[in-house]
């Protein structure tokens, strides 16, 4: 048999019988096996001469006494001549300073080791122990006795451990302040550990003795409700002095706000009306644009209350307004704070006070604050012993919980999350229980839900923004006092907001981030009382939510089982709940149509 051949320019030129074919072929693929192994062998030389040439630099190197591994990332004249004799350029040019794939063998690189500034790195660390406290009230000798007598009419024998350390350094600094500029320092401590009041005293105590009106501290928040805690706090130890505590947060008018803040005097111009002043953040721009004699150049306090949040909060570029009025008169840079004779007579700095569960060590952020001195109070994860020489990686940036709190999870699927959420509060028999959802929307369903299930067994009741302010604070009251067993929430109630002897908190939407989780799990276990934690995941979020815990150090949380049993003999009952569910969402946006409707008209009859 012969075949018709086609040389390579596509000439049909001559024929071949098949076997003479075959022997060409075979011919064929043995010459290029042989040229990949010539190749093969070529490369590996290269590879191995490149090695060679390389570790005898870096000895040479080390006997020279510096130390230092310092490969160059260019090829030197005999790597060069090497690398042009190979026709495998792409493998050769990975010598230059990289890992070279496919090598078991390879130099690793070291771990870069963090490196902080010296304030952060050498901080006081406050203890979280809050149950066996040591430092009592009457001892507390920088304390004057009308701060004491108030602390005892409200049931405070002891400091907590923050307050122990902040209190007394917060006072000798102020003491100290006519011969140095004080310190600011920056607290990082659990929610619940006594912070609001490590600021209210000395404040109360350092500005008591001032009898002209002049705004002399300033508290930011980043809510309404957190700021009016913080007011009632400072007004209850306030009482008997002649200092005065105002709030400004745009709940009342700004007319309103402007009247308590100032008056204006025939003789001596605009005068203020108050001392310590609370606010927030875009609240605060707003009357340093717009009210006349409004004045915080006397100011000797800025507290930064939840600082990360008020921090992350662009409102209206505050701090940049801040700083404007502050130093709108005044020549002198805010850092300039050398000792002597000049510099005394100068307007100083307020020293700046920042708190939080969650402190930022973001240094973009922190830079912002143009901090004197800083110095930080931290406490310590997983140390009972407070003298322990500690790494400083274990705590700086990480963030703490009280030690009372106890934190479990439940592992469930996302259609079962309601009625396995129900059977837990029955077989844990839970009062005094705060459940977080992610959503106005979601809190507004599971509340439906919850109250089926329960059918007037508990009383479970909903707080979002949808409801006015009055409503939402007398439904925390009636909480606090025990009227209502269950409150289904946003994570508007998670920051700050103290709410007295919480057992539980439920996160029935799992937190995103470990910042909310923190402040979640911090509205219980308050104050030295036990708490629990509790967190609803499916199997796709486990995962993810244990790598977050893990962050902080939270290697084992119990899981929590729920019986399948008590679950399948519940199903009519579930079912007739998601049914209510239904037909109360559907009445609703019947009602919401309704009213669109009705006020339509009215605009058009206008």
């Amino acid at each position: 048999m012969e075949l018709f051949v086609v040389n390579r320019h596509g000439e049909e030129n001559k024929t071949v019988d098949e076997e003479t074919n075959i022997a060409r072929i075979l011919k064929r693929i043995e010459k290029r096996k042989r040229q990949r192994a010539k190749r093969k062998e070529k490369q590996s030389a290269i590879i191995n001469k490149t090695r060679e040439i390389r570790t005898e630099k870096r000895q040479s190197k080390l006997k020279e006494g510096n130390g230092i591994e310092f490969i160059s990332p260019a090829l030197d004249d005999t790597e060069q001549e090497l690398t042009n004799q190979s026709h495998f350029k792409t493998e050769a040019s990975t010598l230059k300073g990289f890992t070279i794939l496919g090598s078991d063998k390879y130099d690793k690189k070291p771990k870069i080791k963090r490196v902080l500034p010296r304030w952060l790195s050498n901080p006081t660390i406050i203890s979280v122990n809050l149950q066996n406290l040591e430092h009592k009230v009457s001892n507390t000798k920088c304390l004057d006795k009308d701060l004491k007598r108030k602390l005892k009419m409200n049931g405070i024998k002891y400091l907590f451990p923050v307050q122990a350390e902040i209190v007394p350094w917060l006072i000798q600094s102020h003491q100290q302040s006519d011969i140095i500029s004080p310190r600011d320092i920056c607290v990082s401590a659990p929610t619940g550990s006594g912070k609001t009041l490590a600021f209210v005293l000395p404040v109360v105590q350092a500005l008591k003795n001032h009898w002209t009106k002049k705004i002399r501290a300033l508290v930011i928040l980043p809510t309404q409700d957190l700021a009016f805690q913080v007011f009632k706090t400072f007004e209850k130890y306030v009482q008997g002095t002649s200092l005065s505590v105002s709030v400004i947060t745009g709940k009342c008018t700004f007319a309103a706000e402007q009247n308590e803040l100032i008056f204006e005097n025939k003789t001596f111009g605009y005068l203020s009306r108050t001392d310590i002043l609370i606010c927030t953040a875009g609240r605060l721009v707003d009357h340093l644009n717009e009210t006349k004699g409004f004045d915080l150049t006397h100011l000797k306090y800025l507290i930064i209350d939840e600082a990360d949040r008020v921090l992350d909060t662009v409102q209206n570029d505050w701090l940049y307004h801040l700083e404007k009025h502050i130093y709108q008169n005044d020549y002198h840079n805010q850092n300039f704070k050398v000792l002597n004779l000049f510099t005394l007579q100068r307007r100083r700095a307020p020293q700046k006070l920042l708190f939080s569960a969650t402190l930022s060590q973001d240094p973009e952020k922190i830079q912002k604050l143009s901090l004197f001195q800083p110095k930080l109070f931290t406490s310590v994860i997983h140390s009972d012993n407070i003298n322990v020489e500690v790494n400083v990686d274990s705590f700086i940036g990480k963030y703490t919980t009280p030690k009372e709190l106890t934190e479990k999870y439940i592992e469930c699927s996302v259609d079962l999350k309601p009625l396995v959420l129900y059977q837990f509060i029955k077989q844990e028999n839970l009062r005094k229980t705060i459940i977080f959802t992610h959503s106005v929307e979601s809190t507004h369903r599971l509340t439906i839900v919850l109250q089926s299930l329960f059918q007037g067994q508990l009383n479970i009741r909903e707080v979002s923004s949808r409801l006015e302010t009055k409503k939402r604070n007398k439904l925390i009251e009636d909480f606090t006092k025990g009227n209502i067993d269950m409150i289904i929430c946003t994570d508007k109630l998670a920051r700050g907001v103290d709410l007295i002897g919480v057992q539980c908190v439920i996160s029935y939407s799992v937190p995103k981030f470990l910042k909310t989780y923190i402040h979640r799990a911090g509205r219980t276990a308050r104050a030295g009382e036990l708490g629990l934690a509790v967190t609803l995941l499916s199997k796709t979020e486990l995962n993810n939510f244990m790598n977050l815990l893990k962050e902080v150090g939270k290697n084992h949380l119990e899981e929590i089982k729920i019986s399948n049993e008590g679950l399948e003999s519940l199903g009519e009952k579930y079912k007739q709940a998601l049914e209510n569910l239904k037909d109360t969402v559907s009445k609703e946006g019947g009602q919401t149509l309704r009213k669109i409707k009705l006020a339509k008209r009215q605009l058009k009859k206008s």
